[in-house]
């Protein structure tokens, strides 16, 4: 074997052999991506006015396998997203927004939303009678509570999320999903 040769074996056979040592000292590493698609309920009615009761939907991520299995090992959330159908069923136009209550509380005054959750996305304008499809990409330009939903898919995985719009609305979502692209090592 010529001087060439035996230098890229010992380039290939270095690595491979520090990787082994790794493996059985315990020590070796694994990381990977897993996406998170957690279908809402669909359709979700949204219905509200400024002096009544929201109705929220509770979403808990631990009842997803991969995200229930690695929840232990997160090392990122490294995209979200927030996607659906949405339908204003009212004959004026209306601005959606999404709101987050990390406590997961499904119902709350209107007049509470703020003091307990974090505006998600939105404002997204929809016409009156007309329907809207949020997409990924659609979602990342609404997205403005980004770090909100991080902290929640990293923390417990419960969180319940609001459906409103100004003044009274009624508003269906169809096909909604939160997805999130996250990393796990172990």
């Amino acid at each position: 074997m010529n001087r060439a040769a035996t230098v890229k074996t010992l380039r290939s056979a270095v690595p491979v052999l520090a990787l082994a040592g790794l493996a059985a000292a315990g020590c070796f590493l694994i990381s990977g991506q897993f996406v998170v698609d957690y279908p809402l309920p669909s359709p979700f009615p949204a219905v509200g006015a400024p002096a009544g009761t929201l109705i929220g939907v509770g979403v808990d991520l631990n009842t997803m396998g991969d995200y229930r299995d690695h929840k232990s090992d997160l090392k990122s959330v490294d995209d979200v997203a927030l996607i659906g159908d949405f339908r204003n069923n009212t004959g004026s136009a209306a601005n959606v927004e999404v709101w987050l209550v990390p406590s997961g509380t499904l119902t709350l005054p209107s007049n509470q939303l703020a003091a307990n959750g974090v505006r998600l996305w939105g404002p997204l304008a929809v016409a009156a009678g007309a329907t809207e499809r949020v997409n990924w990409n659609r979602s990342t330009t609404l997205l403005v509570g980004r770090q909100a939903l991080t902290d929640e898919i990293k923390g417990d995985g419960q969180f319940s999320l609001y459906v409103v719009a100004n003044g009274t609305f009624d508003l269906t979502v169809t096909h909604g999903a939160v997805i999130a692209v996250v990393t796990a090592a172990k």
